[in-house]
Parts: C-alpha cells; structure tokens; sequence
C-alpha cells in the first residue's frame, strides 16, 4: 500500500529503503575484516578465518546474475524484501555461530540475500527516478555505496572492541527489520 506522498517526494522516500539495504550489504564488505583474529580466537579456528570474509564475497558475486531473472518473475520489491529478510537472517545466524564452519555457512546465506540486493535497488531507483532525475538519485547512491566500505573497518573496530564480534551482526537485525516494514508500507 502506497502511503500519500506526493509524487516529487515518493521517490525519494522509497529510495531511502533502497539505501538502507544497500548501505548494509557493502558496510558487511568491510566491517568484519578487523575482527577476524577475534572472531579465530573466540571460536578456536587456528585456520580458515579468511573464509568468513570470501564466502560472504563469493556468495554477492555468485547470486547477482541470476537476480534479473528473479526480479522479472516474482517482481523487484518481492525480490528485494526477501534478499533484505535472507540477509537478515544470515546476520542472525552469524551472531549465534559456535564455531567456524557455523560462521562461515551464515556468511555465505548472508551473501546471498546481500548480492540480490544492489542490483535490484538500482532497477528501482531507475523505474522511481525519471530520466531527468536519475542521475541526481544515482549520485545520491553513489555516496552511499562508497561511504559504507569505508565506514566498515571504523564500526567494526568500535563494536568488537566495545560490545564483541557478534554485534557486527546483529546491527544488521534492526536495521534490515526497519528496511523490511518500511519497504512493504512503500
């Protein structure tokens, strides 16, 4: 159900769903590669830790071609609130992992709801934007995209170091919960 905005500034808001999706999915690029020795110690992996950090990247890359395909058959929003929620449950499941291949399998589940994510959110923002606005709402984007990788090994170095490597994830819960009921009312 559309909520009564008017027409100039809907687009924006529903961009802002967008953004929040997207801003979490490259901010988990980052945000755990300072907390990885933590992470070896915590769960008592001697080896393999990198795996945390090239399951999430494989799983992004590996699920995206087949988002326009699923994006064309159920429909972009349907794809992006189930990515949003796949997501989200992959962070879930990495906050409660014991032990290394635990980590590593909610990585990858997290991955694949994340990769589904960027290139749905940018068909949406092209079908929201007319053409004489796109390039603003691309900018916009834009910053976004490039300020969560660089914000990610700053948050994940105050969280590991003031509440643990577990709240690398379970940021990620309110926040993909607020992009989900958002994103169902808009």
């Amino acid at each position: 159900m559309r909520p009564s905005l008017d027409a100039d500034r809907y687009p924006w808001v529903a961009m802002g769903v967008v953004l929040v999706g997207t801003f979490m999915v490259l901010l988990d690029t980052t945000i755990v590669n300072v907390a990885l020795p933590v992470m070896a110690s915590d769960l008592e992996a001697s080896t393999g830790i990198e795996w945390v950090v090239t399951g999430y990247l494989l799983a992004v890359g590996g699920v995206q071609p087949a988002t326009g395909w699923l994006a064309d058959r159920f429909g972009r929003k349907a794809v992006f609130l189930w990515s949003l929620a796949f997501f989200s449950l992959g962070s879930l499941l990495a906050a409660l992992a014991v032990n290394l291949p635990l980590l590593v399998a909610a990585r990858f589940v997290q991955g694949l709801g994340g990769g589904a994510i960027m290139p749905v959110g940018l068909a949406m923002i092209y079908e929201l934007f007319p053409a004489d606005r796109r390039g603003a709402a691309l900018g916009v984007w834009g910053i976004a995209a490039m300020a969560a990788p660089a914000l990610g090994p700053v948050a994940g170095g105050y969280l590991v170091t003031a509440a643990g490597w577990r709240w690398l994830f379970l940021i990620n819960l309110p926040i993909g919960l607020l992009g989900i009921i958002l994103g169902l009312r808009l």
